[in-house]
């Protein structure tokens, strides 16, 4: 299993921040999905990871480690 920082929604009750896609333990979770991925930008920023935004349908935005800063901005 990989050590990426993920993103992704939950249930209807806001967003979630995990250290993995499955099993990973929860490290935030978040009402605002910005909030959100700035929290896991700065996590996967300090462990030199890739940032995972999951936004639905199957579909995932990967950050690399190298592009993310805490001055990234994120659509």
């Amino acid at each position: 299993m990989n050590e990426d920082v993920h993103v992704m929604r939950q249930g209807g009750a806001g967003w979630v921040v995990k250290d993995a896609e499955e099993a990973g333990r929860s490290l935030g979770n978040f009402k605002r999905r910005a909030l959100a991925e700035a929290y896991g930008r700065a996590l996967a920023h300090r462990r030199g990871v890739e940032l995972v935004v999951h936004v639905g349908d199957g579909k995932q935005l990967r950050r690399v480690a190298e592009t993310l800063s805490y001055c990234t901005r994120l659509p």
